[in-house]
């Protein structure tokens, strides 16, 4: 069933439970604010990996005006989704209805300001692209990152997800903070928390806050990391040679390290070979805090 609904009924569909609420726009428009509840799957993502997006068995699209949710809306109907919805008018007609608007973690600021995260990942990654003689489509090739977007990422019109940036560090085998480096030298650096600069996963549900200056190209890399209630985030297999060391700071933790599930508590802490496929995924409803140490075999390289 595909219906379109407009604010006042979504919000009482919502309040039953059970509805998978999933934001189909860009991550620079899900950083003005998003639905409660709601999870980010770019309509670009959700067309390229439906099954990757998880959806559950009644859901709600939402965008801007409600052009692009109608279109997922469309496609999930197609998938066999059993109750589908699209918001008529978007977040638009849900502002205008004076319903409450989640606003996510802002982007960065810190102490001795620098240039902003979208522009300091686009510089980085055409500097890197420059050096290897790769075009677009030879990148996309190598990451599996579409032409598209790795474009609109070196003009700093959007901040790539999680998932993409390490796609991108992987195929031109860099540490994953060779694409964070802002231009500066080595002084003293303060992180303050309440502008900390954070990483979102694709559905917002999954972040990371570098706790180092990534041009110090150390051998090491320092995040704290946060996940949900019931997020889970998948990551890639790493360069090889990398190790995770974690320690669960508040909530609960379950790592899927290959075919092996450990639970984690707060306080504890596992170290593992990170260059197989892994998973964080949050059991509880409770929010989940954690402190991460990568580090790469011999020195790291220079970007």
């Amino acid at each position: 069933m595909l219906r379109a609904i407009d604010a006042r009924e979504a919000q009482d569909l919502a309040l039953q439970g059970g509805l998978d609420v999933v934001d189909v726009r860009e991550s620079h428009e899900w950083a003005t604010g998003h639905l409660p509840g709601a999870r980010l799957v770019p309509l670009g993502q959700l067309r390229a990996d439906p099954d990757g997006a998880r959806l559950g068995s009644k859901v709600l699209f939402v965008c801007d005006r409600g052009g692009r949710s109608m279109r997922a809306a469309e496609l999930a109907d197609a998938l066999g989704i059993a109750d589908v919805y699209s918001l008529e008018g978007g977040t638009s007609a849900w502002r205008a209805a004076g319903l409450p608007i989640e606003q996510p973690e802002t982007l960065p600021v810190e102490d001795g300001a620098s240039p902003e995260l979208d522009a300091v990942v686009g510089a980085n990654l055409r500097d890197l692209r420059a050096q290897r003689g790769y075009t677009l489509d030879v990148l996309a090739g190598l990451s599996g990152v579409g032409r598209q977007t790795l474009g609109q990422i070196e003009l700093g019109r959007t901040v790539p997800s999680l998932g993409t940036l390490w796609k991108i560090a992987r195929a031109f085998e860099v540490p994953f903070a060779a694409l964070l480096a802002r231009p500066g030298s080595a002084e003293t650096r303060i992180f303050r928390g309440a502008g900390a600069t954070r990483i979102v996963g694709a559905d917002g549900r999954f972040a990371s806050r570098a706790l180092f200056s990534p041009d110090d190209k150390g051998s090491f890399e320092f995040y704290e990391l946060w996940l949900a209630g019931h997020g889970r985030e998948d990551a890639e297999p790493h360069a090889p040679g990398t190790r995770e060391n974690l320690v669960v700071t508040a909530g609960r933790l379950v790592l899927e390290l290959g075919k092996e599930r450990i639970e984690l508590g707060k306080g504890d802490a596992v170290a593992f070979t990170a260059d197989v496929p892994h998973a964080y995924v949050n059991p509880a409803t409770e929010e989940c805090w954690m402190n991460l140490v990568m580090t790469y075999p011999g020195a790291a390289p220079a970007p």
